[in-house]
């Protein structure tokens, strides 16, 4: 690939990674303004909800402010290059789900917490999408996908529970799970389970041997989930 092929790109999609980084640099507060709120609503102590990225209590990290509007940038001018429908609206849509995903990547590394306010939407643009036929399978199918990976999985945390006594996966994460079935169907939330589990897995021994880890911190899955989703969606789209 010649050197001009990516100055091309960057000129052609510029206004979708300028849209990205802005929307980006407010991904970072909204992170911690979200489950501030959840938290509020709840009454309940920000101090018992602390992941690797140190809870509410402890601020984000500068460098949030600089690889997450980049990222999101890429993303997004990633949607605008892959999109396989000419309406605006379609590419904004693929685009929201790639700063959707992020939002709740960040969220959960601090918190391990997955907020309804957010997956929720999620999981009813993904309907959306199946009916508008941007997606490869149906509203049925997706519909359908969905209440799967709730039962399937669900059923799954519920017995490794009444076996080791212990929470195999959370609920924001099965809802999380849920969500993306109506992205891209049963298949695809299957894969992004198996490379979310590898990457979890990595990522916690790899962390811990080189950071300081709380021992009242909890280790999310949900930001391997989005890992594993968003090489899915590069993948499969």
């Amino acid at each position: 690939m010649s050197f001009s092929t990516p100055l091309n790109v960057l000129w052609k999609d510029w206004p979708w990674w300028l849209a990205g980084a802005v929307v980006g640099l407010w991904l970072a507060p909204l992170s911690r303004i979200i489950p501030l709120k959840v938290l509020h609503l709840a009454q309940a102590p920000l101090h018992e909800w602390r992941g690797p990225g140190g809870g509410l209590e402890q601020p984000a990290p500068p460098a949030r402010r600089i690889w997450v509007p980049l990222l999101n940038a890429c993303l997004w001018a990633w949607a605008a290059n892959s999109a396989n429908h000419p309406a605006l609206w379609a590419t904004l849509l693929e685009a929201c789900l790639a700063t959707t995903l992020i939002l709740l990547a960040l969220i959960d590394w601090d918190t391990t917490m997955l907020p309804d306010m957010v997956v929720l939407p999620l999981g009813a643009a993904g309907l959306f999408s199946s009916f508008a036929g941007l997606t490869s399978h149906s509203l049925l199918a997706g519909t359908a996908s969905a209440a799967v990976v709730l039962g399937l999985l669900g059923g799954l945390a519920w017995l490794f529970q009444r076996i080791r006594g212990g929470s195999g996966i959370g609920g924001g994460d099965l809802k999380l799970l849920a969500a993306l079935a109506t992205w891209w169907g049963l298949v695809g939330v299957l894969y992004i389970v198996f490379w979310a589990s590898v990457v979890t897995v990595v990522w916690n021994l790899v962390w811990r041997r080189f950071k300081a880890f709380s021992p009242e911190a909890e280790w999310p899955f949900g930001p391997a989930i989005v890992v594993a989703a968003l090489a899915w969606g590069l993948w499969a789209g």
